[in-house]
């Protein structure tokens, strides 16, 4: 095993071309997103069937104490040593220590105030359940930052196949647990299972070992970076778990299931594929910087392409909302299909809002990012606290209001200074949100004379909306530009696909 000096700087990549490294992977987090996406629609579709609404609605009480005791736990270094071009051996070393320090206090802390968690919502079986869950964060964190130094590297194949696996032994387990015994252990055991998996696969791919304890120059700014990282996942927590806080509240654990399952069919596939493209991106446009032309080319070219996939699709889920969710889940989960359809609306936001976290990360403006993230946070949360009084849909609508209307800020500070400049809203951006307007109101007026049965309305509407968001786009340069660049990529696939077939066949 090579043995590294503290003072030895970190390996980055060995890529001439960063086009070849952003295309292979956005190739590669394709293929995860294939697996880790089918396997949590897999896991809604089955595990709605084989388990309670009661039983989502514990988890999903769970969900936000894991999530905000976790961003504690990584406090940003993960993103740091992605991004920091310099980083030595010794800094990493103090990084793994200071994670794994971090996380097994935090482990006690929370296994500690289960009790206190359950009193709160008035539910007893939260205890153990906690306890257990709390055990994920010291498993993940014994992988962080080998995970980090795959992201770093630009390994982007082992990062899919490491995101693939977890996401199918996750659902393996979770299935299996619930045919043998249907309750919310099943989800629980899942869990656990993928996070051990998950840092098991990164320690036999990472040759890279830690050392002693012990701290390194320059650690404390890379604490300082991750404090700006931190701030911001901790205001993005409130505005992503106070609503199930709120709910589970107010309208107790049943209403919550409800809401989690729209929740889940929706917006968290839609968050599965940011966050994968997230780490394509961050390390090649961190190491863009210099090259202003190439970044904002680097960029928008994966951004428009992510806006062509996802779009339609949301605004097609989105106004067929009564006939998609009884037909994923089984009509017993008809109660969801308004609270889907408002989060609709929220989730044609979000593909044009995730990816300004690349701009911020990989630019190292993670203090600006924080700042924004309190006050998105600050809007959001009031949107919930008017909204639940009113039932959960009416609280769901006022989160995809303010959702909307925070993209027209959010833009103009990302744009402020960088390679992105702010003629690009209107080139750029707006094209794209117009042509998703359009096309949900167009999807919304014809949905009812589309014909049935439900998977054949479903897939027609689909590709109308494909259809009308194209044609939108090629009203506009940027438009065809993103047109033209998927034509190229088909053209390249089909070739190489030619290419195969002539081997095979030779």
């Amino acid at each position: 095993m090579t043995k590294w000096k503290p003072d030895d700087i970190v390996e980055t990549t060995r890529e001439v071309s960063y086009g070849g490294a952003v295309m292979r992977g956005s190739f590669h987090t394709a293929l995860s997103q294939m697996v880790t996406v089918g396997c949590q629609i897999a896991s809604i579709l089955i595990l709605s069937r084989l388990l309670a609404a009661r039983d989502f609605g514990l988890i999903a009480m769970i969900g936000p104490v894991i999530a905000l005791v976790a961003m504690f736990k990584e406090m940003g270094l993960l993103q740091a040593v992605v991004q920091k071009r310099d980083l030595t051996y010794g800094q990493l070393n103090a990084l793994f220590w200071i994670n794994i320090g971090v996380s097994l206090a935090l482990t006690i802390f929370l296994i500690a105030v289960a009790p206190f968690i359950a009193l709160f919502f008035g539910e007893p079986d939260l205890v153990w359940l906690i306890r257990v869950m709390a055990l994920t964060l010291i498993l993940t964190s014994l992988g962080g930052q080998h995970f980090a130094l795959l992201n770093r590297r630009m390994m982007f194949g082992r990062i899919a196949i490491n995101a693939g696996t977890v996401a199918i032994v996750t659902l393996g387990t979770s299935v299996i647990w619930a045919l043998v015994s249907p309750t919310p252990w099943a989800l629980v055991a899942g869990t656990v299972a993928g996070a051990i998996v998950g840092s098991v696969m990164v320690w036999a791919w990472v040759p890279w070992r830690p050392g002693r304890p012990a701290m390194a120059a320059g650690t404390g700014d890379l604490v300082g970076f991750g404090a700006g990282v931190t701030g911001f996942k901790l205001a993005n927590f409130f505005s992503r778990n106070v609503d199930n806080i709120l709910i589970g509240r107010v309208w107790g654990s049943t209403a919550l299931g409800f809401y989690d399952r729209a929740y889940k069919l929706l917006l968290f596939p839609l968050n599965r594929i940011a966050q994968p493209l997230s780490q394509v991106m961050v390390p090649v446009l961190s190491r863009m910087q210099d090259e202003p032309n190439r970044y904002a080319h680097a960029f928008f070219r994966v951004f428009g392409l992510m806006q062509l996939a996802i779009l339609p699709g949301v605004a097609a889920a989105t106004a067929m909302a009564d006939t998609a969710v009884p037909f994923l889940l089984g009509a017993q989960w008809a109660q969801a299909a308004p609270i889907f359809a408002a989060l609709g609306i929220a989730g044609l936001s979000q593909p044009l809002a995730n990816p300004t976290g690349w701009l911020f990360i990989s630019q190292g403006r993670t203090t600006e990012m924080a700042w924004w993230g309190l006050a998105s946070a600050l809007v959001s949360c009031a949107a919930f606290a008017w909204g639940v009084q009113y039932g959960v849909v009416e609280m769901a609508l006022a989160y995809a209001c303010v959702s909307v209307a925070k993209l027209i800020p959010l833009w103009l500070l990302i744009c402020r200074k960088g390679p992105i400049r702010r003629d690009s809203i209107r080139t750029r951006i707006l094209p794209i949100f117009v042509a998703g307007v359009t096309t949900f109101g167009a999807i919304l007026l014809v949905q009812d004379s589309l014909p049935g049965p439900a998977p054949v309305k479903l897939l027609s509407g689909a590709a109308l909306c494909y259809a009308v968001f194209a044609a939108c786009l090629a009203l506009t340069p940027h438009g065809r530009q993103i047109l033209t660049e998927l034509r190229d990529l088909i053209g390249k696939a089909l070739n190489r696909l030619q290419i195969l077939k002539k081997k095979d066949t030779a």
